[in-house]
């Protein structure tokens, strides 16, 4: 057998031990424990549970907010129609959570309790040859127009999220952490109208006032899904700094409950009565900002604070009757500053 083959033959079975080597080498460099993605959490770390609490600092808005009154300007030769708005203010809420840290493939679980309040006043007074007109549906059934309204519009948020997940590096100083989980709460609305000094009949002005109380209550559970992603950009030791990214997205079968009722001190009585709905809602949520990590006696626990921008859309949340548009469908947008701070132990 000539020098040639024999050296053929060794190259090839080089080739072959190599190609046969080559899982036990990514392995060796990519596997810590027998995970085939490192795991964010650290080697000496003995943390299995836990907490977070979150300030909230939001501004609430509704796709149709405005069309809640009109005003009327009937003059000899003009008259003008507007509606002024309604415009929510910000509120302030919580977000508590309490976690576990999984054995098994370095998995988590967790659940959360956000909880977000909003109240807004408003108030419009007619001037001389104006008046307002109501526009929710029980008020302007009763055919009462008035010199001065005043209202208060209330959002209630409560909202449950489970989740299961799993973080881990995808390159040396980012991280990103899937999860699967379900969410479920309520979403009540509750606006409560005063009316003064009612005009009958389009054109007897009285002394005599009405009260209005709208609901629109909402009450849904569904899967949810989505991720956590963190980028380190500056590393101080045991002190990293990063920006992070969160995002997520769920589907609830919700039902929503709606009434409105009228009444004044002229014993006028008018109610608007909605069959209970029972619908699909879908939300998103984003989570953006800058982070700060440390890590506590050796690595053995963890403590992180971000801050950044959240926002969450619930899309046909608002569905009200109002004359000029029947049933309404306004998106709710919940956004403003979150500050969450995390700790490990």
């Amino acid at each position: 057998m000539s020098s040639a083959l024999i050296s053929k033959k060794r190259i090839l079975l080089c080739l072959m031990l190599f190609v046969l080597a080559l899982p036990n080498l990514h392995a060796s460099s990519s596997e810590v424990n027998g995970l085939p993605n490192p795991s964010t959490r650290t080697q000496y770390s003995s943390s299995s549970w836990f907490a977070s609490a979150d300030f909230l600092a939001w501004f609430p808005s509704e796709e149709v907010t405005s069309i809640w009154a009109d005003v009327i300007n009937e003059g000899d030769n003009t008259s003008t129609w507007g509606y002024p708005g309604f415009d929510l203010k910000w509120g302030y809420g919580f977000r508590v959570g309490l976690g576990y840290n999984l054995i098994y493939d370095q998995w988590d679980t967790s659940l959360s309790w956000t909880s977000f309040h909003s109240n807004t006043r408003h108030t419009l007074s007619a001037k001389p040859s104006t008046v307002i007109q109501p526009e929710f549906f029980a008020a302007w059934l009763s055919g009462n127009w008035s010199e001065s309204i005043s209202a208060k519009w209330g959002i209630f948020f409560n909202m449950l999220d489970w989740e299961l997940g799993r973080s881990y590096w995808i390159s040396k100083d980012f991280s990103l952490r899937p999860f699967l989980g379900i969410k479920g709460g309520w979403i009540h609305q509750s606006i409560h109208v005063q009316y003064h000094r009612l005009i009958l009949d389009y054109t007897i002005h009285t002394n005599n006032s009405g009260k209005e109380h709208v609901k629109n209550n909402f009450a849904g559970i569904g899967p949810e899904a989505g991720f956590n992603s963190k980028w380190r950009v500056f590393n101080f030791g045991s002190h990293f700094l990063n920006l992070f990214g969160d995002f997520s997205l769920a589907g609830l079968c919700g039902s929503w409950t709606v009434g409105d009722s009228y009444n004044n001190t002229l014993n006028k009585t008018c109610s608007v009565n909605t069959k209970k709905n029972t619908l699909g809602a879908f939300t998103f949520r984003g989570f953006l900002g800058l982070g700060w990590d440390v890590d506590i006696n050796s690595g053995r626990s963890h403590f992180a604070a971000q801050l950044g921008y959240e926002m969450q859309l619930w899309l046909n949340q608002l569905r009200i009757a109002t004359f000029q548009l029947q049933r309404l469908h306004g998106d709710l947008t919940l956004q403003g500053i979150t500050l969450d701070c995390r700790f490990d132990f």
